[in-house]
């Protein structure tokens, strides 16, 4: 969206610079490319308003808020063809998704909520599966006893249910898909189908005490990382260093390196419910 808002901005400057040479509007630029287009901008930001407001931080939701309900945009008369040739209803509406382009831009820039929550959520979801789903479980405990790529398969598999598009680093830094095992698809086909693209690194933990050596090892490789930020709906400041054990294992705190955190995430495949281990533990 805010490459959408830069784009129509630039094609005002451009069409009102244009207008020192020529005061005439014979071809309906501004009814037909100028308030068009910030008509389809302003639905897009009202649809992503209603997707994503139950994650958003309170702040962007204030933001948006503001600026859907300005009282100019109320109703259908703001985008009403015949005010589609007035200048003042042209620049209004460029200006106000100028200004809010910049304040939400602000408000997020640094924290990506919106794909930071989808993709913990995921996580907690696949966990839980485990605990309740037999069958389940059983081709995560199947996985577990087989190879750790299958349960980079099911892992990535179950993210992508979310809109989370998983992948790992390959050795040269580039991103590999974690289903096919081959060079993520063309950026489009990954923009068509998630909400977000993630990093994860996923280890086999067959040993407590093995779980620092894991880590590290995951560590080490999700830094080779160094790819450009695929299509803005990269989860950028993130890394996800995924420990599968067979019993419930307490995680070290998150990790911050150059500004990127890695999460180190546990996912139990025989992980039996919190109520009844705590209970043993209590008895002992």
């Amino acid at each position: 969206m805010s490459g959408r808002i830069q784009g129509i901005l630039d094609a005002g400057s451009f069409f009102y610079t244009a207008l020192h040479h020529s005061s005439e509007d014979a071809l309906s630029v501004k009814k037909k490319v100028l308030v068009k287009g910030a008509e389809k901008i302003f639905e897009n930001i009202n649809k992503f308003n209603e997707k994503y407001d139950t994650v958003l931080p309170q702040s962007a939701i204030e933001c948006l808020s503001s600026f859907l309900n300005q009282p100019e945009f109320n109703g259908p008369n703001f985008f009403n063809p015949r005010k589609s040739f007035q200048s003042a209803s042209v620049q209004f509406a460029l200006t106000s998704l100028a200004a809010f382009r910049s304040e939400f831009n602000y408000i997020i820039a640094d924290t990506q909520f919106v794909a930071k929550r989808i993709t913990e959520r995921a996580f907690i979801h696949l966990q839980r599966l485990i605990i309740v789903d037999e069958e389940i479980k059983k081709k995560w405990v199947d996985a577990f006893n087989t190879h750790e790529t299958l349960c980079e398969k099911l892992g990535a598999l179950h993210l992508l249910g979310h809109g989370v598009w998983a992948f790992k680093a390959d050795a040269t830094g580039g991103k590999t898909d974690l289903l096919l095992s081959e060079p993520l698809p063309a950026t489009s086909l990954v923009e068509s189908a998630a909400e977000t693209l993630v990093l994860t690194e996923w280890k086999l933990v067959k040993s407590p005490d093995e779980l620092q050596t894991r880590i590290q090892e995951a560590k080490k490789q999700a830094e080779i990382y160094g790819s450009d930020v695929l299509g803005g709906i990269e989860l950028r400041n993130y890394r996800y260093l995924v420990m599968v054990s067979e019993n419930r294992l307490e995680m070290p705190d998150d990790t911050l390196i150059n500004e990127t955190t890695y999460r180190h995430i546990n996912i139990a495949v025989k992980p039996g419910y919190p109520s009844r281990e705590s209970k043993r533990k209590k008895s002992k």
